[in-house]
């Protein structure tokens, strides 16, 4: 690690590099921590002779309310260095071997140029510039010269909560982005995302240049891309660029964080950014209300069916049996899982799951004859779809579905709404009627296609959708909590009861409200 933590490097710094070294000890160790171990490792022969001071620079000298809030702190972090050897060729690294706290003896000094100070980058000083504007060229001089400079609400901050004055290996202007970490993708420009990095670092946040389980927020500029379908996958927050330039803007703000949710929220990267939809195979109204949220709330746009222009042809798989044209190879055409999954998720979703495969393909005939509630054109494929819902409804004590009450059931009940009572063999009967669909077909008759209502479709899909729901919570219980808290096994359980309550959480008392649902 101590190969890897460079200070500085006289050769110069490099802005997109992988600062998650240079930052480890704010995000991975807590303070406390640190400097009870720099404490412990540092001998007394290496604690630095030098004398700590907070210099105030032009502007911010001014300020009333900076020159209150340094009398209050009284401490500041000072790093011990270590010069590495080098080759003669190559000029020397610093190293940081340990953060110490180190006492404010002078609240503060007031300069308006550097020269005034004479002293600027004196060994036997510590000392941190206090700037108020990053872009002034005061501030380019101190960065080039290495010096510790920090913003307004650096100091603020630290007054308010008590803290010391921190140590950062780069300019800090305030803490609106401490302990996040964030990644980059699909951005490329090198000047724009040179901008981007540096606000970051001013903000106090950590780069990294591959995405890994410690970034905590992935900035998009495209929905493609590896690091993209991760974060989807983590759960991780995807933001835009502008994110960042906002959050800048509220720079001042003592109390401000940007990973607020309701922050955050408002340049979250939606799902069909950069997507162009079409739609097949679905009603009038269907087509107009899955438009309306691809632009409202998908951020996307969609176009007619077959336009070159389009990314995802979605397909209504249960009326399409085969594309009416070639699709492009660069065309995704996908079931309208994908489209709703992506909207449910508020990410898009990976396509590879949803893809739409043709009607000759047994993979999706079997997954119709298993799963659709469209007509049977035969004996095995009715005998099928029975026994399926046969399943469907061994599955809980209270079937969703109507008692057997004669051979001819299922026929009635193919033909009408379990939901609408005017379509139940009772209903018909009780008015005198006698119902075609019961009549019992003859052998030699062709059995009509079963034709199911919408709100029996709507009913099936609730059940299912909550079955599988069900079904899931179950095995996160059955298959990792009751093995993890499991008293008889070897040396007692492997987790304890509070560590199993962080994990878990409500998930029990919530399988059992769906449990009932179902």
């Amino acid at each position: 690690m101590a190969d890897n933590s460079t200070l500085v490097s006289e050769t110069g710094r490099s802005l997109l590099a992988d600062s998650s070294a240079l930052d480890s000890k704010i995000i991975e160790t807590s303070k406390e921590n640190v400097f009870r171990a720099a404490v412990l490792d540092v001998d007394a022969e290496e604690m630095p002779q030098i004398e700590t001071r907070v210099v105030l620079v032009q502007e911010a000298g001014k300020r009333e309310e900076l020159l209150k809030a340094l009398e209050t702190i009284k401490i500041m972090e000072v790093p011990v260095i270590k010069i590495k050897e080098s080759s003669p060729d190559k000029s020397e690294e610093k190293l940081i071997k340990s953060i110490i706290h180190m006492e404010i003896k002078v609240p503060y000094i007031k300069t308006d140029t550097i020269e005034e100070l004479g002293d600027a980058d004196s060994p036997e000083f510590e000392t941190i510039f206090v700037v108020s504007d990053f872009q002034a060229p005061i501030f380019t001089n101190l960065c080039k010269a290495d010096c510790r400079v920090i913003g307004p609400p650096v100091v603020l901050h630290c007054a308010q909560k008590g803290e010391p004055l921190p140590f950062s290996c780069r300019p800090l202007y305030c803490a609106s982005m401490l302990n996040l970490v964030l990644c980059f993708t699909g951005f490329r420009k090198k000047d724009e995302l040179v901008k981007l990095v540096t606000l970051v670092h001013h903000m106090g946040g950590i780069i990294r240049r591959d995405f890994s389980s410690k970034v905590t927020h992935l900035v998009a500029n495209s929905t493609h891309g590896d690091k993209f379908r991760i974060a989807v996958s983590l759960g991780i927050p995807i933001v835009k660029a502008e994110w960042i330039y906002k959050a800048w803007e509220k720079r001042n703000e003592i109390d401000f964080c940007a990973a607020d949710d309701d922050f955050r929220n408002q340049f979250k990267v939606p799902p069909f950014q950069d997507c162009m939809l079409s739609f097949l195979g679905f009603s009038d109204d269907e087509k107009a209300n899955m438009e309306e949220m691809t632009e409202m709330q998908g951020g996307g746009h969609y176009l007619p069916v077959g336009d070159e222009r389009c990314t995802h042809l979605v397909v209504e798989e249960s009326t399409v049996k085969d594309l009416p044209f070639e699709p492009l190879k660069k065309l995704y055409v996908v079931k309208q899982e994908w489209f709703w999954g992506s909207i449910q998720m508020d990410a898009r979703a990976g396509e590879s799951m949803y893809l739409f495969e043709k009607s000759e393909s047994p993979d999706f005939k079997k997954s119709v004859s298993l799963l659709s509630l469209s007509t049977p054109n035969s004996n095995r494929k009715r005998r099928r779809l029975k026994e399926t819902l046969a399943q469907l409804t061994r599955e809980t004590d209270m079937s969703p579905f109507p008692p057997r009450k004669r051979p001819s059931a299922e026929h009635s009940l193919s033909l009408g709404s379990l939901l609408d009572i005017s379509n139940t063999p009772e209903s018909s009967t009780a008015n005198g009627e006698t119902p075609k669909s019961c009549a019992r077909p003859s052998k030699n008759s062709t059995p009509l296609p079963l034709k199911q209502s919408a709100r029996w479709q709507v009913a099936k899909e609730l059940y299912q959708t909550e079955s599988n729901y069900v079904d899931i919570l179950t095995t996160i219980i059955q298959l990792f909590q009751v093995p993890l808290e499991k008293e008889g096994q070897l040396g007692g359980p492997i987790l304890a009861q509070e560590e199993i309550k962080t994990i878990f959480g409500s998930i029990p008392d919530i399988l059992d409200v769906h449990t009932k649902i179902k």
